[in-house]
């Protein structure tokens, strides 16, 4: 095996010259520089990472641990995050909870066994999660997209409620009055927040209900079955608020099981704008969440914390999102 030794010899610099010019420091003359590359080359050396990783105390992984790798929701996110470590020379570990709170913690715990530099997370929906847990781990874990209440870690997160109030704002403001939500799972900050938003904006206008309240899960066999309880339960409805897109995928499906066309006989506002949502038909009105400058951000977060660059404070960022007008609503001619 070629050491750092031998390519010294053969260059006729110290090893220290070596280490500087594998480690890339500005500092080696350029005929050393040369010198070093070329034998280098010849040699077809390989750097060892490990030992690499050893001197600077940095492994140049990070691991990103997601509830579910398949979701669409995801994808955008994803390559924001892979992307902008790729740029930074951070490889990624890609991981799966699977939407459950044990396999959570072990996937962490093989992440740390790894010695990684930090970690991506967007933590399971829990009430029974071990909190402890999460504090005692040293290395920076940045939260993304979910809050863990009690947990004091960064945080990069969407406005769920803002989006749910501007989303619910425009049904109205196109003569929408009867509008059922399609809710997630009430331990669901995110979801909760969404509900909130919509729940403003129909009481600013003396709209809200009980009765117009639905709460599901976030896939699309959710969404499905909600819409059908609607309609059984709800005459009239002028439109829905689906607080995700894989909900409102459902609802549409419902809603044409009933003979019922969008959005002449109702308008469907989805969430999240996922990617199939502009190429469905209709196409999908919904809120953008620009999961790819999420993702951006969480790693420039990460990589703060990972170098020491930031104040021990907590930082939470809130990004907003925007309204994709489509097809699915229903437009009032005065608007």
């Amino acid at each position: 095996m070629v050491t750092i030794k031998d390519i010294a010899k053969k260059s006729g610099v110290s090893v220290g010259t070596v280490s500087n010019v594998i480690n890339n420091l500005k500092s080696v003359k350029t005929k050393n520089r040369e010198k070093v590359l070329e034998v280098i080359d010849s040699l077809d050396y390989k750097p060892n990472k490990i030992a690499a990783s050893l001197s600077k105390k940095k492994t140049m992984n990070v691991g990103l641990i997601v509830p579910d790798v398949s979701s669409p929701f995801y994808s955008d996110l994803i390559k924001g995050i892979s992307e902008t470590l790729e740029i930074n020379d951070y490889n990624i570990f890609l991981c799966a909870s699977n939407n459950n709170l044990q396999k959570e913690e072990k996937v962490i715990n093989d992440l740390l066994s790894m010695w990684i530099d930090g970690i991506i997370l967007i933590p399971v929906y829990s009430k029974k999660r071990n909190l402890q847990f999460l504090e005692t781990i040293e290395i920076p874990i940045i939260l993304v997209n979910r809050e863990i209440e009690g947990i004091k870690k960064d945080i990069v997160i969407f406005d769920n409620f803002g989006g749910a109030y501007e989303a619910t704002d425009f049904l109205i403001k196109n003569n929408h009055k009867i509008i059922p939500i399609l809710g997630g799972p009430e331990l669901s900050k995110s979801f909760e927040e969404r509900f909130q938003g919509w729940k403003e904006a129909m009481e600013e206008n003396s709209l809200y209900e009980n009765s117009l309240v639905f709460r599901g899960d976030f896939s699309v066999e959710s969404g499905h079955k909600m819409m059908l309880e609607a309609l059984n339960r709800i005459r009239s409805i002028d439109a829905v608020f689906a607080s995700s897109d894989l909900i409102a995928l459902g609802a549409l499906s419902a809603i044409d099981e009933y003979k019922l066309k969008v959005p002449d006989d109702i308008s469907v506002m989805g969430f999240g704008d996922i990617y199939l949502s502009k190429f469905l038909k209709p196409s999908l009105t919904t809120i953008r969440r620009p999961f790819y400058n999420i993702g951006k951000t969480a790693v420039s977060l990460l990589l703060d914390r990972i170098s020491g660059n930031m104040q021990k404070k907590i930082t939470k960022f809130i990004i907003k999102g925007k309204l994709e007008i489509r097809d699915s609503v229903k437009v009032s001619i005065d608007n």
